[in-house]
């Protein structure tokens, strides 16, 4: 019996040495078909991130060009409006405007009255991200427009990065607007990676980026934006989606001097695609998009903006001044 169960044994592993070929082959079949039926759910999802193809979920289109070339377009997107907001940093009273200043107590974040560092008169807010052996580090400021906000806000302000700033690559400074629903001027701080519902909140900051070092610090300029229709990064998480101009177009501001950052956000009628973004570099229109799609709630307004500098891997200090900021219903436009 034992002999009879041990020849049909290696008859069984003769005919497994046969079948090895096949096997390989069918083992091989069946990874790709795994591979293949887990790439879908992932495409789906890069389908419904990117919502260029979904018109339920439309994304905008960069309109620069031709905003430029049409003089009316041009001369309505710089319409003048009303002034609700200005600091020139001329006092140390200024740190009461804001509801939130990041790194005031450690001297990270204040106030400095010398007029070479200024942009005018003898004040401006300085900023630095202090070198914590490549962790992230930053500081920064944070003001309320009050709990009605605004459908249409500009936001102008100075800026001037010192002459040996240099981030690594990644960073976060130049200056941003939220929109929220509700009354707290807290909300969605800290919701990086997740994309808006619609109904709670947006935001956009216009922002420099080294493109992993093909460009020298601080990188070029674009919109950093979180909203509704953003597409999903492929790590799975909403990371703010860089919107930028066309690539030829691409500016790079100089550091150790001054530059007039100005960026725009026309919320969208709720069940509408009619949303506007757009941002001017000292004076000239830089970029602007249409067909935002911001919200689903009337609830949500901007009603909040932010100015600092944050280095996801700081190395070193790195330091920024922040100067003659206004925020408007209408274009504002370098200080004359």
């Amino acid at each position: 019996m034992t002999l009879t169960v041990n020849g049909h044994f290696k008859d069984f592993v003769k005919g497994l040495r046969m079948l090895r070929p096949f096997l390989a082959r069918l083992y091989v079949f069946v990874v790709l078909v795994a591979f293949v039926a887990g790439l879908r759910p992932l495409r789906a999802d890069a389908a419904d991130g990117n919502s260029q193809g979904d018109p339920s979920r439309p994304y905008p289109r960069l309109v620069t060009a031709e905003t430029r070339a049409n003089a009316q377009a041009l001369a309505a997107l710089q319409r003048p409006g009303t002034v609700f907001f200005r600091d020139d940093f001329e006092s140390p009273d200024s740190v009461k405007k804001y509801f939130e200043i990041r790194g005031l107590r450690e001297g990270r974040a204040k106030i400095v009255t010398d007029t070479k560092l200024a942009h005018s008169g003898r004040g401006a807010i300085q900023f630095t991200a202090v070198a914590r052996d490549g962790r992230e580090s930053g500081a920064g400021a944070s003001g309320w427009f009050g709990p009605e906000g605004y459908d249409r806000v500009y936001f102008r302000r100075y800026i001037k990065f010192a002459a040996d700033y240099d981030q690594g690559d990644l960073n976060h400074v130049g200056g941003g607007l939220a929109a929220v629903a509700g009354t707290d001027r807290y909300r969605a701080m800290g919701s990086a990676g997740i994309r808006p519902q619609g109904d709670d909140h947006f935001n956009s900051a216009f922002e420099p980026w080294c493109d992993w070092r093909r460009y020298p610090a601080p990188g070029y300029m674009f919109l950093y934006t979180y909203w509704m229709d953003m597409n999903r990064d492929p790590d799975g998480h909403y990371w703010g989606n860089m919107l930028g101009p066309a690539k030829e177009e691409r500016c790079v501001l100089r550091r150790d001097q001054w530059h007039c950052l100005e960026h725009m956000i026309q919320v969208n009628d709720p069940g509408k695609a009619n949303g506007e973004l757009a941002a001017w570099i000292d004076g000239k229109l830089y970029i602007h998009y249409k067909g935002f799609r911001w919200r689903t709630s009337a609830d949500v307004t901007l009603k909040r903006f932010d100015i600092g500098v944050y280095v996801h891997h700081a190395a070193k200090d790195n330091t920024v001044w922040y100067d003659d900021v206004v925020l408007s219903t209408g274009y504002i436009g370098p200080r004359e």
